[in-house]
């Protein structure tokens, strides 16, 4: 077995983007999947394995290591069936992609980073209403958490994708990570607002006050 750290996986990944060799990234990966213990989890390995794959343009081997991910059941960062989706449509799987997108969206993720990765999806396939839904709720998701930390609740309306439940208590690093995601989603929500020849809305004034506190 092979002891491997997360600080070990960004060095590789790192050293990745000097080199440019992503198949000997992926390869690397791999096999590291199949004997890591403790540190990180065999299914977080196998998710960066795949998107090593996909950077060298290898979507078909891609898909096969983030359904091993998914079968692993492990933590990961993110959710696996959004990079799969990728993998799919790049393969020519539509369908099955947006079916992985559906099942995403039952689920109501609370991790903003799963919205702003959907949302990039369905945007790199040309679909500007689908990016838009997603990055405003990954936003709202976002906003709610903020809300509820400091004891408002102001925002959360039962029922809605993305909703904080009720048991849920967010502490200051939650917003704090939470807080990272959204400049990002609504710089995606804006670029498929001009894609839609949709007007500037209160979202794109809170990018604005963003931008000039940056």
């Amino acid at each position: 077995m092979t002891h491997v750290t997360e600080d070990d996986l960004d060095d590789l990944e790192f050293d990745t983007l000097r080199t440019g060799d992503h198949i000997s990234a992926a390869r690397r990966l791999s096999e590291l999947a199949e004997s890591v213990s403790g540190g990180v989890s065999r299914a977080n390995v196998l998710l960066r394995a795949g998107e090593q794959w996909q950077h060298a343009g290898d979507h078909d081997r891609a898909a096969e290591l983030y359904r091993k991910a998914i079968e692993d059941g492990g933590e990961t960062y993110g959710d696996p069936r959004a990079y799969l989706a990728d993998a799919l449509f790049e393969t020519g799987e539509g369908d099955a992609a947006r079916r992985l997108v559906e099942e995403i969206r039952a689920d109501a993720p609370r991790d903003p980073e799963v919205y702003r990765a959907v949302a990039e999806v369905l945007y790199a396939q040309g679909d500007a209403t689908g990016a838009h839904e997603w990055a405003t709720t990954g936003a709202d998701v976002i906003l709610a958490l903020r809300d509820r930390a400091v004891g408002t609740g102001a925002g959360v309306d039962a029922g809605e994708p993305g909703d904080v439940p009720e048991s849920f208590s967010p502490g200051p690093d939650d917003v704090a990570l939470a807080e990272d995601s959204l400049e990002a989603l609504l710089r995606l929500r804006y670029r498929a607002r001009i894609d839609l020849g949709r007007d500037e809305d209160d979202y794109d004034a809170l990018l604005d006050d963003l931008l000039k506190n940056a």
